[in-house]
């Protein structure tokens, strides 16, 4: 039975060139070798995460605790929930490095154990989560599958050692209220407890997906804000957890625009802000990290010795999480990334007990 490949609507602009690379094949959406001929090689420098993250399913969008020990990513592996409608089924599933090798991962989904991990995997999509800092909260994106312009933001915290039921952000108190029922809003990074990033994209508003803002001034969160149209493209652009420097000033950014020396695809950047504040346009951090293929969502493990993140072939989900020692990424010797985000629920726990 044919399998129909979903492409995202952020791509129909360039649907010719990309239709270029498809193949038509009949094996499981979302299974390495639905590309076909869209494969192309392997970044050169990075390898592929030791232990059994990696899968013959899709692996992305990894994160990991505050002592580095334990990881949690997007993954289609066997035992994922089911999405309608035969494309992929994204879900999140938690491993735990055992004497420097990661461990068999765990579904967060029905069945496990409140204790150990949350239920927040049904059978739509869920992508991007992120451990806070304590490790009592995962924030997480929740998609409706297929449509990767739906995207809501979510919310789980533990209490008294349980796992909750997931929360959309926007009844939450103490986070802002940016969710939308016409847009998408995605992986932000958590700057403090008065300043977020996120990714968003609105029809009317916005390019494609682009890079905004929100801040809280005198107890009220804004307005939010776009960074600007050095730093936005017409494309795709948006961020991943850690990707922001300690000092605040220099954006790791994922984007598909096609200028400034892109490869092709998904590409990592890296923006800087100059002495007046503004987010300049970002640079290509070289083929050390980017391929021909997708180059997403790449994060820093808490030490930031290591820039781990997701290649695939071109035009595809069909990923694997890679690593690479960042000071052998020149553009990255000097970037200190900020880690896991801070739990800004943590007055709520505070209440509840």
């Amino acid at each position: 039975m044919e399998e129909k490949f979903l492409v995202p609507k952020s791509w129909l602009p360039a649907l010719p060139a990309l239709m270029l690379t498809f193949n038509v094949s009949y094996a499981m959406p979302g299974m390495h070798g639905s590309g076909g001929e869209a494969a192309t090689e392997h970044p050169r420098v990075s390898n592929s995460l030791a232990g059994k993250i990696n899968s013959p399913g899709s692996e992305m969008e990894i994160t990991y605790s505050v002592d580095g020990k334990t990881a949690i990513f997007v993954s289609t592996r066997e035992g994922s929930i089911q999405s309608p409608g035969g494309n992929y089924s994204f879900d999140i599933w938690i491993s735990y490095l055992v004497d420097g090798e990661w461990q068999e991962p765990l579904h967060l989904g029905p069945g496990v154990d409140p204790k150990v991990g949350p239920n927040i995997n049904t059978t739509a999509w869920e992508l991007e989560p992120s451990f806070s800092d304590d490790g009592n909260v995962i924030y997480f994106t929740r998609y409706e599958p297929g449509n990767m312009l739906s995207g809501d933001l979510y919310v789980v915290q533990k209490v008294d050692g349980v796992w909750q039921s997931a929360r959309n952000w926007n009844d939450v108190p103490e986070l802002p209220n940016i969710n939308t029922t016409t847009g998408e809003e995605h992986c932000p990074i958590i700057a403090s407890d008065s300043l977020i990033y996120f990714s968003y994209h609105q029809p009317g508003v916005t390019q494609d997906s682009d890079i905004w803002k929100v801040e809280k001034k005198d107890g009220v969160w804004q307005k939010p804000e776009s960074l600007g149209a050095k730093i936005n493209s017409p494309h795709r652009d948006h961020m991943h957890w850690t990707g922001l420097s300690k000092d605040g000033k220099s954006l790791i950014i994922t984007s598909m625009r096609t200028d400034l020396g892109s490869r092709g695809g998904h590409d990592e950047w890296i923006s800087h802000q100059n002495a007046d504040g503004e987010w300049q346009e970002p640079v290509n951090l070289g083929d050390a990290v980017n391929t021909s293929g997708e180059d997403m969502c790449w994060t820093f493990t808490p030490d930031g010795k290591k820039f781990t993140g997701s290649w695939g072939p071109h035009g595809t989900y069909d990923m694997d999480i890679r690593s690479i020692n960042k000071d052998d990424v020149p553009l990255l010797k000097n970037f200190e990334p900020i880690g896991p985000p801070p739990n800004l629920l943590i007055n709520s726990q505070l209440k509840s007990k």
